[in-house]
């Protein structure tokens, strides 16, 4: 037990800033000077657990900036975060001192990481430029610019911020924080590369899928950013009857159906391209990539896949891809992280959110996502699968004849794990290939992408009828 409970927390020693970042925050015990550390739970949100540790053990309350890049010392790898005080007279926490920022030397500190890790942030900001060209989040006071900018927004709400926030995301160009108000929150969120075209497409469906979609108050162009009303539902993770999925996949279609005439000025936007000629174009050079990956693998298990498998592949995703385009379904909005967790179910209608993946294609591929996840969900059933499927396919056929409905389906269910692989980045990326859990992810791909082809190929009604 004691080494699970190890394994599932990560330590992270911490800068804190104060007074316009002039002062850092060390303890001191006979040897000398320290950072201060806390230890988190792993694989959640760092910025919010980071926040939370800070106050509950020293009562200082601060934000998160960014995490400085990994240094290693012996077998030991040693991560720091920035974070800045919101006081600018802090209280001093016990056995420690607020010292000036230039003063410290490495003599001062029982370890040199410790002075090495500032001096490296000290070099960051040395190497912004001064005319304004950096990263949004990367200069400490950040955070009092933007609170007086949502106040300031959201005053002709007659909104008041209550002084509490949630800090969720904290990189120098990424962001996910929620303000609480007087009535309700607001979100403010900004994105960095490579997920900068989730800024242009979260404003252009707000301004024509308001229905579906969060409601944009304002915006911050040269950070990316926006600032939403929280949608007042529950996430679709907490749905406790098959209501709310039925429900969520009846709105998907119905937003999908309403974006077509948009799917132009969509793909303007840059988002993931998965019509079927695009498809198309990427399976020979896919499948030529998992061939030199499955080459590479180590082990013996899992199995490689044989040349003849991959062979295989290449041809049903080709002649599905061909199969999806014989049926006409005109292109449409996509969204190809349809986690529950990116779903909120209201009585009335559903808001679909986070937008990094939206692509524009063929619509079924997005629903077979949607369906993927209800599989793993408490309430899935072979039943259940049947009716959110109708639920889906009655708004599409209200529009559009379609002949072979559950085939179509069934083959958009292989085919979008094709989609999700190649239009991910990283197999474009020679130096991120060497990587072995990359090499490894895009393998498992494969490998699901087969288990899809051959419950088609048994014939199975739907992906559940098959064992895996």
């Amino acid at each position: 037990m004691f080494n699970r409970a190890h394994q599932e927390t990560e330590v992270w020693r911490l800068i804190i800033l104060r007074r316009n970042a002039s002062q850092v925050l060390v303890f001191q015990n006979a040897a000398g000077f320290y950072l201060p550390s806390v230890a988190i739970p792993a694989h959640g949100r760092i910025a919010l657990a980071l926040n939370a540790q800070v106050k509950a053990l020293w009562n200082l309350d601060v934000y998160s900036l960014y995490p400085l890049p990994a240094t290693a010392s012996s077998h030991v790898t040693v991560r720091y975060h920035i974070v800045e005080a919101l006081q600018y007279e802090s209280v001093i926490p016990q056995r420690a001192q607020w010292l000036p920022i230039g003063t410290t030397t490495a003599h001062q500190f029982i370890e040199h990481q410790d002075i090495s890790a500032i001096e490296t942030w000290i070099g960051i900001l040395a190497r912004i430029d001064p005319n304004g060209h950096h990263a949004p989040f990367e200069i400490p006071g950040w955070f009092f610019d933007l609170r007086d900018w949502v106040q300031d927004t959201i005053r002709p709400l007659r909104l008041t911020l209550t002084g509490n926030f949630q800090q969720f995301n904290a990189s120098s160009s990424f962001s996910l924080m929620r303000f609480e108000t007087d009535a309700e929150a607001v979100w403010f969120k900004a994105v960095g590369h490579p997920n900068e075209r989730e800024f242009p497409l979260t404003v252009l469906l707000s301004n024509h899928l308001s229905f579906f979609t969060p409601q944009v108050l304002a915006t911050q162009p040269p950070w990316n950013a926006w600032l939403t009303l929280e949608v007042p539902g529950s996430r679709l993770t907490h749905a406790q009857s098959l209501t709310a999925w039925k429900n969520a996949a009846r709105d998907l279609a119905r937003m999908q159906l309403a974006s077509i005439d948009l799917a132009e000025t969509v793909l303007c936007g840059d988002l993931r391209d998965v019509r079927v000629a695009a498809l198309l174009a990427q399976v020979e050079p896919f499948f030529k990539c998992l061939s030199e990956l499955m080459d590479r693998q180590t082990t013996d298990n899992p199995a490689r896949l044989s040349i003849e498998d991959l062979a295989q592949l290449k041809t049903s995703a080709h002649d599905a891809l061909l199969e999806l385009r014989r049926e006409g379904v005109p292109d449409s909005l996509g969204h190809l992280d349809l986690h529950p967790e990116n779903i909120i179910a209201l009585p009335e209608r559903t808001v679909f959110l986070d937008w990094a993946e939206g692509s524009v294609g063929h619509p079924f591929l997005s629903f077979a996502h949607f369906l993927e996840h209800f599989l793993r969900s408490s309430l899935s059933s072979d039943e259940a699968q049947v009716c959110l499927t109708r639920e889906y396919a009655t708004v599409w056929e209200s529009s559009y004849s379609i002949k072979n409905l559950d085939a179509l389906l069934r083959v958009s269910t292989f085919v979008a794990v094709f989609a999700h692989a190649v239009s991910s980045d990283a197999w474009h990326d020679a130096l991120k290939l060497q990587q072995a859990p990359v090499a490894s992810y895009y393998r498992s791909l494969a490998r699901h992408m087969k288990r899809y082809r051959d419950r088609i190929r048994v014939g199975a009604s739907c992906v559940s009828a098959a064992p895996a």
